[in-house]
Order: structure tokens, then C-alpha cells, then sequence
């Protein structure tokens, strides 16, 4: 027994001693291993991270330095009117104010009298839709011929609030124009600092020209409202 135990041990010296010169450099490489699998990878990954959110820093930065020449070189006073345009152009909220302003705006200006109508205000959170905008449909009575009822109808068309003539019926005595106004709320609000903000475009300025050159009923519309009636329900 211990003579097989003893040639055991000489047999493991053996192998000892002859793979002596390649254990230290095996270990090496086992050490390497390890270190690569545990420091090397995870720095590695850190860095791309690091590298990614700097491209990311670097784009917020020259998206803000964009916003910043914009809101530079904007003219707030220019803004502003161009805003208030807009805004009586296609409200933000059902304005039955400035819709009953430009009926009657209108009724005036054309020399066309009015029969009674009715504008049904409803919920005010909720509305009739069409594609894109929600809208205010209402039917208008015109006593006049059908030169009256085109005048008035030439006149609405370019008169803000922004409206659209769905229906007309002509009668004998009393016409109906049937019409809808549009509004759009604005969306959600954003707190997103990094968003890129665009300067209204060519083709927006020259909409914007053009709304310029429509009249603005609310100015002296309700006095006149003495000549026919409404109902608001």
C-alpha cells in the first residue's frame, strides 16, 4: 500500500516538474481571463454608454443653440399679431361671442336681414367633428333674394372667425345658409426643453398675409342684433 501511495506521489512530481516552466505563464493567462470578463468588458461598456450620451449632449446642445438663433431673431411684436391673427381665425374653445359677431357683422355690411335662429350651446367639452377640427354647425335664415344670399355669402367667406357653407337653400322670401365654424384646442403640454422649435414657414406666412387681408366681425356686431333674433340653448 504505501509503496503505491509513494509512486503516486512521484508520478504527480513528475508531472509537476515537467510542466513547471508552463504553469506560471497558464496562470498568467487564467488571471487575464478574470480580469478581462470582470473589469475590461464592463469599462468597455461604460465607455460606448459614455460616448452615446455625449452624441446625445451634443445634439440637445446644437438643437438649443438652433431655438436660441430662432427666438433671436423673432420679432415678438410681429409674433404676437400673427398669434392674435391666428386665434381669431380658428378659436381656441367654442367662441359663440365672435361667431354671432361675424353673422351679424356680416348681415350688415351686405344690407341682409335676419330671421330668427337658434345656437345650441351644449357641452362644452364636447363637440361635432369633421377630418380635422371640430366644429359649430348652425343654420342661418336670410330674407333676401339670391343676390342677397350670394353677397352674404362672399362676405362670410372671408370673414374670421374661420367658417364653411355646407348647405343653401333658397326660397321665395326667407333663404337658409346653413354653416360651420371651426376652433381647435390646443394639444397637451410639453415640458420637453430639448424639442426643436421651427420658424412658421414661407408658405405659412403667406396664409398668414392672406388671413390679413379677411375682415373681423367682432368689432360692431351686436348692436345690430336688435334687427332679428337668436336663441341660445
Amino acid at each position: 500500500m504505501n509503496s503505491k501511495i509513494n509512486a503516486d506521489i512521484k508520478s504527480i512530481k513528475f508531472i509537476f516538474n515537467r510542466n513547471k516552466p508552463y504553469l506560471l505563464s497558464s496562470s498568467i493567462i487564467f488571471a487575464c481571463i478574470i480580469l478581462f470578463f470582470q473589469f475590461i468588458i464592463p469599462q468597455f461598456k461604460t465607455m460606448l454608454s459614455a460616448q452615446k450620451e455625449l452624441r446625445e449632449a451634443s445634439l440637445r446642445l446644437e438643437i438649443l443653440k438652433e431655438n436660441l438663433n430662432i427666438l433671436t431673431n423673432t420679432d415678438e411684436n410681429s409674433l404676437d399679431q400673427q398669434i392674435k391673427l391666428l386665434n381669431q381665425t380658428l378659436p381656441l374653445s367654442k367662441d359663440f361671442a365672435a361667431i354671432l359677431s361675424s353673422i351679424y357683422y356680416v348681415s350688415s355690411k351686405t344690407g341682409v336681414g335676419l330671421g330668427s335662429f337658434s345656437l345650441r350651446v351644449g357641452d362644452l367639452s364636447k363637440s361635432e367633428k369633421n377630418d380635422k377640427f371640430p366644429i359649430i354647425s348652425l343654420s342661418v335664415p336670410v330674407n333676401s333674394d339670391v343676390a342677397g344670399v350670394n353677397s352674404f355669402v362672399a362676405t362670410i367667406s372671408k370673414t374670421l372667425p374661420l367658417s364653411e357653407i355646407t348647405l343653401i337653400k333658397i326660397g321665395d322670401q326667407t333663404s337658409t345658409i346653413n354653416l360651420s365654424f371651426y376652433y381647435k384646442p390646443l394639444g397637451g403640454y410639453s415640458d420637453n426643453t430639448g424639442a426643436r422649435i421651427n420658424s412658421i414657414s414661407q408658405k405659412g406666412l403667406a396664409l398668414i398675409n392672406k388671413l390679413k387681408g379677411f375682415d373681423n366681425g367682432f368689432s360692431d356686431a351686436m348692436p345690430i342684433a336688435t334687427s332679428s333674433s337668436f336663441i341660445i340653448k
